[in-house]
């Protein structure tokens, strides 16, 4: 039986067809032998009785033979033959099957050298589709001699062909579903990377938010290193410290330090191979002036800077850039106050017959900028010379505070100066009755003192009044120490106090200290009182012996980074005085 084809069309154009070639290409059926591709081979070969039987895939410049039994060498070895050997890109061409009695006879293939040099006279093929309908290639069997194919061969060819093509399209499905995993693997991966990213945008926004002086800035930065994928350093780099290739306005990144095209110059190079580095990035910080500074980031590998990172970077820049102008602003509104505070603490007094030496301690927290004061001074005008002396602490950490503070400390010396034989209980109450006409809004506590020495001694005697402060600590010549615990109520409540504070005396033996304080030595939140007090004493017994001086050096030691202020006044009456 010979079934003619009417159309061939232009079989180059189907056989190059992009997405055909490409569904040949998934699904990875060359020239090797394939077993199941073999199968069908032989079940061609068995129940149609022929020499030959191919799995023939057509791609666009020749067929594989995945699968095939008979086929004489050379073509054997090769499994795979040029088109100008095929009749099964006719197949392809038409997606219809091909019966040829003799391809001697016709016109189609008369001419094809599968004839003259593989001995294909007759030939049976129907084609192998996957599941779109695109033709792949034929399964076909193969006489030497002429055939005339029955319809019952025909019928099992094509059977043969469904089960062929089945197992090519679950092949393709196989990879279809396969791809379809890598697409949302692929896709998983990408939404990891987002909510990463998002995760440490929302990480460098919260961190960098609570920074409020350059330190935190540092360490906050630090924490964003990432040493299992070779960031081992950020940090900034401010004013004068500009690195010489950063920009103003762009990220500067160096891949590789030490490659022949590093713009870094030797001594560049040794720097940052010191620092354990093999890659550099600056990011410009903005902020409300030019120049602000540089982020640098430090990797121990080569490293590009990509397009995903670049906005992980460009938000870590401008959080930055707040984060330091912020710090710098917070940094000089504390200074301000510190030397305003500062410039209201008069020098101590000399040639006033005793060792005297006073400190004053910022609190280690930047926002605890109060009230706490000292001053000393001499009134010559009293009944005999004496010393004054005063400690104490307004109410409130602030600025406002501060300024208070300086006022209290100037009328309590207007007040001593104007009735210097006035008790030091008298000097407080006329602090606070000018304060009420004045509506100042003075509160605190206070300790003030009166030293005079004793006639014909070389004792002091000190006559003080306590509003509501910690006691001052004596320790005696011989190395006793107790606390002056009479106190009454805190001052700028004069409704409170019944009659009037009273005042109190001791006499101080040469070799005898005394120490004046505020709260932020005794009241730290996170130590008992009793053992601060117990390290005051201490502090102040071992370093007694080296004088006023070395007792405030002590205690600058021992007690700064506080959570409040500390002031401390020392006196000392001289043991050979």
């Amino acid at each position: 039986m010979n079934r003619t084809i009417s159309s061939i069309g232009r079989p180059s154009a189907v056989v190059v067809d992009p997405a055909r070639l490409n569904a040949l290409a998934d699904l990875g059926l060359t020239e090797r032998s394939d077993a199941r591709m073999e199968r069908f081979a032989e079940r061609v070969r068995d129940q149609l009785a022929v020499p030959v039987s191919l799995v023939s895939l057509v791609q666009a410049d020749q067929q594989v033979f995945p699968g095939m039994c008979g086929l004489p060498d050379p073509w054997a070895s090769r499994r795979a033959t040029p088109l100008s050997h095929s009749f099964c890109q006719h197949v392809v061409t038409t997606g219809e099957p091909l019966v040829i009695a003799d391809a001697r006879l016709v016109p189609l293939v008369r001419d094809n050298l599968a004839t003259a040099e593989i001995g294909v006279v007759g030939y049976l093929g129907t084609p192998l589709t996957d599941d779109r309908g695109r033709v792949l290639g034929s399964l076909c069997a193969i006489d030497t001699s002429p055939r005339d194919w029955t319809e019952r061969e025909l019928a099992i060819l094509a059977d043969i062909a469904a089960d062929c093509s089945n197992e090519l399209r679950l092949r393709l499905s196989r990879l279809d579903a396969e791809r379809e995993r890598e697409r949302r693997d692929a896709i998983d991966v990408r939404l990891q990377d987002v909510v990463r990213r998002s995760q440490q945008l929302l990480s460098i926004a919260e961190v960098l938010n609570t920074c409020r002086s350059l330190d935190d800035v540092r360490r906050a930065l630090d924490g964003f290193s990432d040493r299992d994928n070779g960031l081992i350093e950020l940090g900034i780099r401010l004013g004068d410290d500009r690195p010489r290739l950063a920009d103003p306005v762009r990220l500067v990144g160096i891949e590789d330090i030490d490659a022949a095209d590093s713009p870094l110059d030797l001594d560049e190079r040794a720097a940052l191979r010191g620092r354990g580095a093999s890659a550099v990035a600056w990011l410009p910080l903005h902020g409300s002036g030019p120049n602000l500074g540089h982020v640098e980031l430090l990797w121990d590998v080569p490293h590009r800077v990509d397009a995903h990172e670049r906005p992980v970077a460009a938000a870590l820049a401008a959080y930055t850039g707040q984060a330091v102008e912020r710090a710098l602003l917070i940094q000089n509104r504390i200074d301000v106050a510190r030397e305003l505070q500062a410039a209201m603490l008069a020098p101590l007094p000399h040639d006033t017959g005793l060792d005297l030496a006073a400190c004053y301690l910022p609190a280690m927290a930047e926002e605890q900028i109060g009230g706490d004061w000292y001053d000393a001074f001499v009134l010559a005008r009293s009944a005999g010379a004496s010393l004054v002396v005063s400690v104490g602490d307004v109410t409130g950490h602030d600025i406002a505070a501060a300024t208070v503070m300086g006022q209290v400390r100037a009328m309590l010396r207007q007040a001593a100066w104007d009735a210097p034989d006035a008790s030091p209980s008298a000097h407080l109450a006329s602090l606070e009755l000018a304060c009420e006409a004045f509506d100042i809004p003075a509160t605190g506590t206070a300790v003030m003192a009166r030293l005079t020495i004793v006639p014909g001694t070389r004792r002091w005697q000190m006559t003080w009044v306590n509003a509501g402060h910690p006691p001052p600590l004596v320790v005696e010549p011989e190395g006793g120490s107790g606390l002056l615990t009479d106190h009454d109520l805190l001052f700028g409540h004069p409704e409170l106090v019944a009659g009037h504070r009273g005042d109190h005396t001791i006499e101080l033996r040469p070799g005898a200290t005394v120490v004046f304080y505020t709260d932020g030595i005794t009241d730290e939140s996170s130590i008992d009182r009793d053992d601060q007090v117990a390290a005051l004493v201490d502090v102040v017994g071992r370093a007694r012996s080296g004088g006023a001086h070395a007792v405030v050096r002590a205690l600058a030691d021992r007690f700064v980074d506080m959570s409040d202020d500390v002031v401390a006044l020392v006196l000392q009456v001289p043991a050979d005085a």
